[in-house]
């Protein structure tokens, strides 16, 4: 069999390689520069923690402010809590009657009309400030609709608007809100009092029923009429304002007021909370955005302040948050009041966040740093990618010649067209599926040449008389060669996904399973047809077929079975264990080493590579270096290649910084070191009090 690699292809590759590491570098400059974190928490949390407390509300926010927070978060009002403020009074049908029959003074609602008082209805006057009524009059008719709202007195002025009068407990999202809660709108005098208090301010305004721009337009009319800069807008509720047909209107307001759009983590910290028109409000606001995660409320409530310390210890750096989305604690512990706890809270967010290297400001955004323009996204030219179509291309016909020895014409003239179709693609529209092939191509082959190389060195070897400390010599330089080749592959995947979608996650790697997958099955293929271990006579799918089929014959042996565990193990472990809900439970042992790992090392390395993979790569080295019997061998590489892929499969995940998932792979050689020999020696203990037992029981 053939095993020389055609060097035009290995200097396509090589060339491949350099445009690749440009377009990385160009990646890690553009995720440098996004290096600024919002601290932002709820206005509402914070006033009803004063409330809590009995202390006054600027007290309370001057003690966060100088915490960390630097921004609040704001939500449209409701009548409830204008009422609750005083800048209003509202009552409703019943309260009014019940008050008729006891004979009760119903104050300024005595103006009321008796056969205004209808079942299911609210009415409004002034408070403590006559202009909050002029726009709840204009907040109630944008929501309600002029049929349902009227003025039934005009001295006093007193409005009346029709629609249920129940009240929901707090936290209930999954019921409709009666009129004393439904939205209303932005409260001006809030924003103006946070401005001028120093605080960035992020609106959460919800959607209207059947929305129209007019209702649009008021929102940024009121953010307007308060004269304040408002940074960011993030939707509140399960749709974004203007959904389902006016998402691209609101684009444009938001690119005219220059504002970030907050897109909200999903729990599962996979994409982004269930929140329609979201995605498409990120394109329409030209990328614009910033990423934000919170910890659950209902999980909130489970965890102690140290475990969601340790969750914002790892956010911002590993998943590009750049808005910390905090919320308080609400019960005291080991003495504390909850002051104590939360400003603390804040200022350990904030301590961890600037250790890291970043600063407290407004969220950062990812940016074209070519661009001349106050805020361009970032999306390389795609004639920067052409180079790595015809490399990735190129690998994946290595791989085919591999098997199939393929003349240099043949390889030559497949790869051709192969790149020629793979550029064409690339060029059409967007050449986001295109895109999403050749990663998984370089993901899935890269580490199998990687594995396909070693074989080369390790063939060199014919004798068992190697000693211990040669073997895990060889394997240590041997581990880091294939390494170094994978991620080759790895840096092909990398920049060929790289532009602000998926530095977003607004696109994602759709492959992850397969890139499990694939290059165990490529290595195990390529490991039978290089050592011929299904012993074909002669060539041809039939000659082949035939062999399958007196496979099937074969009766089974414990050594069939124990392959067969080896693989369902690495099944149900691996394959198991990728992905973030379900699957494989973490043992607690594990739990405990992977806080370890964080806190020794820049980026934690991945339990497949250094518990798996390469140990699995070390005990391969032994087994060639002591002529072990070759379906062993082929069982060891097939759990070496696993490292291999796994740490190329780091780098799917397009929200963690590129130098990450580089040092990474390298942190994981390095603990994959340790595990490594220890597993050689405990091999290598267990095969000789096995022989002394057998030569005991054999003598006696």
């Amino acid at each position: 069999m053939k095993h020389r690699y055609n060097p035009v292809l290995i200097a396509v590759i090589v060339v491949g390689l350099i445009s690749a590491l440009w377009l990385n570098w160009q990646r890690h400059k553009v995720e440098q520069a996004n290096n600024t974190v919002e601290l932002a928490m709820e206005y509402e949390s914070l006033r009803k923690l004063a409330i809590l407390q009995g202390l006054p509300e600027d007290q309370v926010l001057r003690d966060f402010q100088r915490a960390g927070i630097n921004s609040l978060m704001l939500f449209d009002t409701t009548l409830e809590r204008l009422t609750k403020k005083g800048e209003i009074y509202s009552t409703t049908t019943e309260e009014l009657r019940k008050a008729t029959s006891l004979g009760a003074d119903k104050g300024v609602f005595a103006a009321v009309p008796a056969a205004k008082l209808t079942r299911n209805a609210a009415f409004v006057a002034a408070g403590s400030n006559p202009a909050v009524l002029t726009d709840v009059l204009e907040d109630l008719v944008l929501r309600y609709g002029q049929d349902r709202v009227e003025l039934v007195s005009s001295e006093p002025q007193i409005i009346r608007v029709v629609g249920s009068t129940e009240l929901l407990p707090d936290g209930k999202f999954d019921e409709p809100h009666g009129l004393l809660q439904a939205p209303l709108g932005l409260p001006v005098r809030d924003m103006q009092k946070l401005a001028d208090m120093g605080f960035g301010l992020i609106v959460r305004p919800q959607n209207y029923i059947n929305v129209r721009e007019e209702q649009i337009d008021s929102i940024f009319k009121r953010i307007d009429k308060a004269g304040v800069k408002v940074q960011a807008w993030m939707p509140g509720g399960m749709e974004s304002v203007g959904y389902p047909d006016k998402v691209e209107y609101l684009g444009k307001k938001l690119r005219e007021h220059n504002m970030t759009l907050v897109m909200l983590e999903h729990y599962t910290q996979l994409r982004f909370a269930q929140i329609d028109g979201l995605i498409p409000l990120a394109e329409f606001n030209n990328y614009k955005a910033a990423r934000s995660y919170v910890i659950d409320g209902v999980e909130q409530k489970k965890i102690s302040v140290a475990t969601a310390l340790h969750r914002w210890a790892l956010t911002d750096e590993e998943r590009n948050i750049r808005v910390n989305y905090i919320r308080p604690f609400l019960l005291p512990v080991e003495g504390k009041d909850i002051m104590q706890i939360n400003l603390q809270y804040v200022r350990d967010i904030k301590a961890n966040v600037e250790a890291r290297g970043y600063t407290i400001g407004q969220a950062g955004v990812f940016h074209d740093l070519s661009s001349d323009a106050a805020f361009a996204p970032y999306f390389p030219s795609k004639t920067m990618w052409l180079p790595l179509v015809l490399a990735i291309v190129a690998g994946v016909v290595l791989y085919g010649s591999l098997l199939f020895n393929w003349s240099s014409k043949t390889e030559l003239a497949l790869w051709a067209v192969l790149a020629a179709v793979g550029c064409g693609l690339l060029m059409l529209g967007r050449g986001l599926l295109t895109r999403q092939l050749l990663a998984l191509a370089a993901a899935s082959v890269f580490p199998v040449l990687s594995m396909s190389f070693m074989m080369s060195i390790w063939d060199k070897n014919h004798t068992s008389n190697n000693g211990l400390l040669k073997i895990i010599w060889q394997a240590m330089w041997q581990l880091a060669l294939a390494i170094a080749l994978s991620l080759v592959g790895a840096a092909f995947l990398s920049a060929i996904l790289t532009d602000s979608r998926f530095l977003l996650e607004i696109d994602i790697y759709r492959g992850v399973k397969l890139t499990f997958i694939m290059p165990v099955v490529l290595t195990a293929v390529l490991y039978l047809k290089r050592y011929d271990m299904l012993q074909v006579v002669g060539k041809g799918a039939k000659s082949l077929l035939q062999k399958l089929n007196s496979l099937l014959d074969t009766g089974l042996t414990f050594k069939h079975v124990a392959v067969l565990f080896v693989f369902l193990f690495i099944a149900f472990y691996f394959v198991g264990r990728s992905g973030h809900t379900g699957g494989v439970p973490v043992p607690a042992i594990e739990l405990k080493m992977r806080a370890f790992l964080e806190q020794v090392m820049y980026a934690r390395p991945r339990e497949k590579e250094f518990m798996i993979g390469h140990p699995a790569f070390f005990l391969t080295v032994l087994a060639v270096y002591k002529c072990a019997p070759r379906w062993w061998q082929f069982v060891l590489v097939c759990g070496a290649v696993i490292g291999q892929g796994s740490l190329v499969q780091t780098f799917c995940h397009m929200r963690t910084p590129v130098v990450m998932s580089f040092v990474r792979a390298l942190d994981g050689y390095a603990v994959g070191i340790i595990f490594g020999i220890v597993s050689i020696l405990g091999v290598s203990l267990l095969l000789f009090l096995g022989e002394k037992l057998q030569r005991r029981y054999w003598v006696q």
